[in-house]
């Protein structure tokens, strides 16, 4: 469900993403402090062995996690209303039944960038996000999950709070 231009992103995710943007920018700023400071004591001729190119490494590192962040940001489609209340959509919290089990689950359903970062839930790029998006209340689905094929009534369809 990714966009051409973009990705399908919660408010709470892309409020998330955004924190975790500043927190890089903010490590990456201490790091080139760390640099700094390696070249001078290589100045001074008292260089600590292999700290410049472990310091080199991790700038890389964070200039890359920066860049990657920054354009998921920047090309996001944030979902802050819900398009349709009676049809699963991104940002909907869905409750189902296991029928074969009759146990109640519950999903949050959220982009793919969320998910890859960290945000707990369940990707609408994922297969049970796939067989969940478009649903309603009363439908009956079959997934197929990690831990086999599973049969789901759906119950609830809410949106998912903004935490």
């Amino acid at each position: 469900m990714t966009q051409e231009n973009g990705v399908i992103l919660t408010r709470a995710g892309y409020e998330q993403l955004e924190r975790e943007l500043a927190d890089f920018e903010s490590r990456r700023a201490r790091q080139q402090e760390e640099i700094d400071l390696i070249q001078t004591d290589m100045d001074e001729q008292f260089p600590e062995e292999g700290a410049e190119f472990e310091a080199r490494i991790m700038t890389d590192y964070l200039d890359e996690r920066i860049g990657h962040l920054r354009r998921i940001l920047e090309d996001a489609q944030v979902i802050d209303q819900d398009p349709d209340a009676h049809t699963v959509d991104p940002g909907d919290r869905v409750t189902v039944w296991d029928v074969r089990d009759r146990t109640e689950y519950i999903y949050d359903l959220i982009g793919g960038a969320e998910a890859m970062y960290g945000r707990d839930g369940v990707s609408i790029d994922s297969p049970i996000g796939q067989a969940l998006i478009g649903r309603h209340v009363g439908d009956v689905i079959d997934v197929e999950t990690p831990e086999g094929p599973v049969r789901w009534a759906i119950r609830q369809i809410e949106r998912t709070p903004n935490d």
